[in-house]
């Protein structure tokens, strides 16, 4: 019996010492405000907004497949009391002014102090490695291709409407495996572990909590470079 147990704690060391992770590397954020909008928000604790999406819909009544994320920016900014505008009526009323926009109008007839314009989301971003490290840290190269998983990245402009005045730029990035994700090597190369009790299960990189985490996690970051 204690050579079994002897036998197991060994296989057990071994199998610990042998596992794989990987990481992929987080680019760095960009937050730039102007000191109009940082003046502008201290005299305007809650400011009234309303947030753009690429190519908005010309109705009230149309979505898109993004519609999720853009409620999660939404009840972000309305939990920082800010005072969040329709933007599908928004988008209407900029419709009805033609080619030509007039701030001051458009001010007047919205309500309206600034505009949050999400200028691109990226849902399928492709992050990729060809390096692993042991649980000891050691760092090695696979011995046939490398490995990829999926992040998400979100970018930002900020215009204030009174003066129709490019006021801010932001950019988040989610990235993958941040704290590790355990590898494993196969006969077509790396793959992402799978294993649970002895059955294999599907693996997802980056599931929907975290998904929602991140946008949130974004929105917040943005109200705290608006803010700063």
């Amino acid at each position: 019996m204690r050579s079994f147990c002897f036998l197991a704690l060994i296989m057990l060391t071994i199998s610990c010492s042998s596992s794989k992770f990987v990481s992929f590397q987080r680019p760095p954020s960009d937050t730039i405000s102007t000191s109009n909008l940082r003046e502008f928000l201290r005299q305007n604790p809650k400011p009234k907004i309303v947030l753009r999406v690429p190519n908005s819909k010309s109705n009230a009544t149309e979505e898109d497949a993004n519609i999720y994320v853009y409620n999660i920016i939404e009840k972000e900014l309305l939990k920082e009391n800010f005072t969040v505008r329709d933007r599908a009526l928004f988008n209407e009323i900029v419709k009805k002014t033609g080619e030509k926009i007039d701030y001051t109008e458009l001010k007047n007839s919205t309500d309206t102090d600034i505009i949050l314009e999400l200028t691109n989301l990226e849902t399928n971003v492709i992050y990729s490695t060809n390096e692993y490290y042991t649980s000891s840290g050691k760092k090695k190269l696979f011995k046939k291709g490398d490995i990829a998983a999926r992040g998400y990245k979100v970018d930002f402009k900020v215009i204030l409407i009174k003066n129709n005045e490019f006021a801010g730029n932001y950019n988040f990035q989610y990235v993958p495996c941040q704290n590790g994700c355990q590898v494993e090597e196969g006969k077509r190369g790396p793959k992402f572990y799978t294993k649970n009790n002895g059955k294999r299960q599907p693996y997802q990189a980056v599931s929907q909590y975290e998904m929602e985490t991140f946008f949130k996690d974004a929105a917040n970051k943005l109200v705290a470079a608006l803010r700063s």
